[in-house]
């Protein structure tokens, strides 16, 4: 049945879905204030959905792994700004 779809519609994959959250969570990262709040479990969905799509390409089942291991990239970066700045701001 997945191969009568039709033509000109495309199928948005996990390494996709870690691709635009992990592209957000590093915008996120830049806000100041707010941007941590927000940026924390967007980076975590990122991460993931590009281990998803790094393990479905593993196994034949996905086309493409380059925007999945972006996507883990960019949200394990903005994790580690998340927690670097709340080390950085917490008060002793």
């Amino acid at each position: 049945m997945a191969a009568e779809r039709p033509p000109g519609r495309r199928r948005y994959t996990a390494g996709d879905y870690s691709l635009t959250f992990g592209l957000a969570a590093a915008a996120c990262v830049a806000i100041p204030g707010i941007g941590d709040l927000i940026s924390a479990p967007v980076a975590l969905a990122a991460v993931v959905f590009g281990l998803i799509g790094i393990w479905r390409w593993d196994d034949g089942l996905a086309p493409k792994v380059l925007p999945a291991a972006a996507g883990a990239s960019l949200g394990a970066l903005a994790l580690f700004a998340v927690v670097l700045m709340l080390i950085v701001t917490a008060e002793a």
